[in-house]
């Protein structure tokens, strides 16, 4: 039945910037695309993303993807370097250190430390 988790898309107001962001900010690579309208994009350690173009803001307390880091503090570091808005590392009881960060247009993403 199934194989395997394929990829996350995200639908953006703000295309352009939107794969630029993803680009500059996280690493990613643009696989092919639609321009104006949809982008596959990948990452070496991440695996694919892909964001289509909408109208629409990004919707609010919907699924929030999380991604695995070695080191929160010094990831969270690298990444208010590179501009992106990152919230402060916690924990909840035994949970490993995590908090969120944000693209250009608000979507939220978890960061976990393994």
């Amino acid at each position: 039945m199934l194989v395997r988790f394929s990829h996350v898309m995200i639908y953006t107001h703000n295309f352009p910037e939107s794969v630029a962001w993803y680009c500059e900010k996280l690493g990613f690579e643009i696989d092919y695309q639609a321009p104006g309208e949809y982008c596959s994009l990948h990452h070496k350690n991440l695996g694919r993303l892909a964001l289509h173009a909408s109208v629409e803001p990004p919707a609010q307390n919907g699924p929030m993807p999380y991604l695995l880091c070695e080191n929160i503090e010094k990831t969270v570091l690298e990444l208010k370097k590179l501009g992106v808005k990152v919230g402060k590392p916690t924990k909840e009881g035994e949970s490993p250190w995590f908090c969120d960060f944000y693209d250009n247009i608000g979507t939220v993403w978890g960061l976990e430390e393994i």
